[in-house]
């Protein structure tokens, strides 16, 4: 899009607007002022929003000037739960995503490649591996990695972020042997012939290996260099921005992460906002420096506690009340018992924090639920917006005791679309009518907002958007159809309703003045596409704090 200098009159450069668009349907999801034509940023926020003429004259000689020729202009887009730090550090990683590996061949010729140009003993590492997404009928394990890794360790984590395959070095490295008892919260995976370990690592036998602040002990795996960590971290904003996003709830902001965040935005290198939520495991240490939610600054701040209650609906581990589909099995309570849950969940709550609770499955939500009720009652807050994110599988009576307890709701919002073959098959008809519930939250009057929990789905809000609104895989199936939802509440989920869950509905989320001039511009207007067009839109142009930080070329 081209920029052009402002001729339109002279002010003097401390009363002219930094920046016009103009020409434009500005979407400014302010309900008192819905559309516009043309907005004025200065110092970094929204000066005026309004008609063209009125706009055009705060221009002044050094004003920089977009004529959007009818483009559509919307608050920047905001991902309500999901882990940037951890998409950089994939980058850095083998992708066994089904772009790349169609087949556990191609996963093995990925390793060995990887294999040949590291020493003996050194990690391989991938990421993204979908057992749905695959042309195999089985699930990767140790004995495929041992055929081309046998003097390197080798870890390959699932699409869902909740399990993962080692080979028999990952399994030695982490201590695991035949008779090695399972992790509370966490499985270690067998071959239901042998009984032999098959190097799937379940849950809080996962975290051991990767995640840091979730267990005891330090990641069995060494971390990435800060160095890359940082380049990883850039590539990964360059890719938010792209699609239109600015803003980002980071859910799981570890010692290193938060060390790549500073040092990024010491740098001048952090591009997307961050608001950070920090694993419960970190309590103690948050408390013991007096550090409150909300510390930092509009760039990068500290937010809610995250606790983990169970697993993942992707990776058919979260803890329902009914068996998956064709099996005894209803998942894994990540947490190390119902009474530790609400445990955390007091403490979180008498700390000051707004407690978010990570609940897939409908008995964990309803555990979770258990739990913030109790803290409540001993600790009455107001407008504290506990969060339960994801709260997949509900039912009716789920839906009353949220709107009760006056939590907020973050499930998938891309999920249906991306990971729709899994969920007949895993749930059943009956329980996905009432998965990622969007319309039924919003018929209770649940505040409910966007995300993605990328890397564990797609992270693009437009993607998000159709899928909300259409129920459709991306195969075309309909699933839930009465879940959908209209365009305008979808686009509210990523703007309005996202900022509202990390209480900056003041600072961002739509165009008014005096908010955080963070927008992006479309092609055209989701409303007025078809809605399986939705995610075909493209982004022109994203800006935060009145910066163009992606121009399409």
């Amino acid at each position: 899009m081209k920029e052009t200098t402002g001729k339109v009159r002279s002010l003097p450069k401390e009363v002219a607007a930094d920046f016009i668009l103009w020409g434009g349907n500005i979407v400014t999801m302010d309900p008192r002022t819905p559309t516009a034509q043309a907005v004025a940023i200065k110092d970094g926020r929204f000066w005026k929003v309004g008609k063209d003429a009125e706009v055009k004259a705060l221009a002044g000689g050094k004003t920089n000037t977009v004529a959007l020729k009818g483009r559509t202009v919307a608050p920047g887009f905001i991902d309500s739960h999901q882990h940037l730090s951890q998409v950089g550090t994939d980058l850095l990683q083998i992708d066994c995503g089904p772009r790349f590996c169609k087949s556990i061949a191609q996963i093995q010729r990925a390793v060995l490649k990887e294999v040949r140009r590291k020493p003996p003993g050194e990690w391989v590492r991938g990421v993204g591996y979908d057992d749905t997404k695959i042309a195999d009928p089985r699930t990767l394990s140790r004995w495929d990695l041992d055929e081309v890794a046998p003097t390197h360790p080798v870890f390959i984590q699932h699409v869902c972020g909740h399990w993962a395959v080692t080979n028999s070095k990952g399994l030695e490295a982490g201590g695991v042997r035949e008779d090695t008892s399972d992790p509370k919260g966490g499985a270690y995976g067998r071959d239901p012939q042998t009984g032999k370990l098959n190097g799937i690592l379940f849950e809080q036998a996962e975290f051991a290996y990767v995640f840091e602040g979730l267990t005891p002990q330090a990641p069995i795996m060494p971390p990435f260099s800060l160095k890359d960590r940082r380049r990883g971290l850039g590539m990964a904003c360059d890719m938010h921005l792209a699609s239109g996003i600015t803003s980002v709830h980071d859910a799981l902001v570890s010692a290193l992460s938060l060390e790549t965040y500073q040092e990024a935005f010491r740098r001048g290198d952090l591009k997307l906002r961050v608001y950070m939520l920090i694993p419960y495991e970190y309590l103690p240490h948050l408390q013991a420096l007096n550090l409150k939610a909300g510390f930092g600054n509009e760039w990068l701040k500290i937010g809610g506690i995250k606790i983990i209650a169970d697993g993942a609906i992707a990776g058919r581990t979260a803890y329902l009340s009914e068996p998956y589909v064709g099996t005894q099995e209803k998942g894994i309570l990540v947490a190390e018992s119902e009474e530790a849950l609400h445990e955390s969940i007091r403490r979180g709550h008498e700390a000051g924090f707004q407690v978010c609770v990570h609940a897939n499955g409908d008995r964990a939500i309803e555990m979770t639920l258990d739990g913030f009720a109790k803290a409540l009652h001993a600790l009455p807050r107001k407008d504290h917006r506990h969060r339960l994110e994801h709260c997949t599988v509900v039912n009716q009576e789920i839906l009353r005791r949220i709107k009760k307890l006056k939590l907020l709701v973050l499930p998938f919002g891309s999920y249906i679309h991306h990971h729709g073959e899994k969920m007949i098959p895993y749930y059943g008809p009956e329980r996905v009518e009432m998965m990622f519930a969007h319309r039924s939250f919003l018929d209770y009057g649940i505040p409910v907002s966007g995300s993605s929990d990328s890397p564990c789905g797609p992270y693009e809000p437009l993607l998000a958007i159709q899928s909300c609104v259409t129920r459709k895989s991306a195969a075309g199936e309909v699933l839930g159809a009465k879940q959908r939802i209209t365009v305008d509440e979808a686009i509210d989920l990523y703007t309005r309703a996202a900022a509202y869950a990390s209480f900056e509905e003041d600072l961002k989320g739509s165009i008014e003045p005096g908010k955080l001039a963070d927008l992006v511009v479309l092609g055209q207007d989701p409303r007025r596409v078809t809605p399986d067009e939705i995610k075909d839109i493209s982004v022109e142009m994203t800006m935060v704090g009145g910066e163009v930080k992606y121009a399409k070329t």
